[in-house]
């Protein structure tokens, strides 16, 4: 696990203890429990939801790195800060956002993205949600989906997932969508 995504994780932690003080000790409890969001719990059944919220916070880190820090070929990626005084990036190779953009140009290679962006699944999963997809014309959108670099295939278990450049291209393409039917409303 990287250095940063510890610290997220340890000020997220310190963020929900401070929540739960400020409740315990003059969040307005009294307003908190006439509308059922203030409970003064203690002692072994603190210390059980204590335990459960620490269970549930590593599974989801488990998952986060799964789903989100995965890139291209299957490699955790991070991002390293940029300093301001660094250059600027390179432009983008054009060859590869031909494949993404070609990737994105199919209704059905769009569905798959949006049923993945709440996380990964099975091709059996896929096909359940998707129906309207034959088994191998969903195989055959998922191979180009892989190679542009918009989703991986776990290697032990099977499971698709989406990477970060998945995600970003997904709400890129939607957001485009709006905005060419709504012009400047959104």
């Amino acid at each position: 696990m990287s250095e940063d995504l510890r610290e997220e994780m340890k000020k997220l932690k310190e963020e929900i203890a401070s929540l739960k003080e400020h409740l315990n000790e003059g969040g307005r409890p009294e307003r908190a429990r006439r509308r059922g969001l203030y409970v003064d719990i203690g002692g072994p059944v603190q210390d059980y939801m204590d335990d459960v919220m620490q269970s549930v916070a590593e599974g989801v880190q488990g998952e986060l790195e799964k789903s989100i820090f995965i890139g291209p070929g299957g490699t955790r990626i991070f991002t390293r800060r940029r300093h301001p005084h660094e250059e600027s990036e390179k432009p983008a190779d054009l060859v590869q956002a031909a494949a993404v953009m070609s990737a994105l140009g199919h209704e059905h290679r769009l569905k798959i993205l949006n049923e993945l962006m709440n996380g990964g699944k099975y091709m059996n999963e896929l096909q359940e949600k998707l129906s309207e997809i034959t088994a191998s014309t969903l195989s055959s959108h998922l191979d180009v989906l892989e190679k542009a670099g918009l989703v991986v295939q776990e290697k032990m278990r099977g499971r698709y997932l989406i990477t970060i450049p998945g995600r970003t291209a997904y709400k890129m393409a939607t957001k485009i969508a709006n905005f060419t039917k709504y012009g400047d409303e959104e």
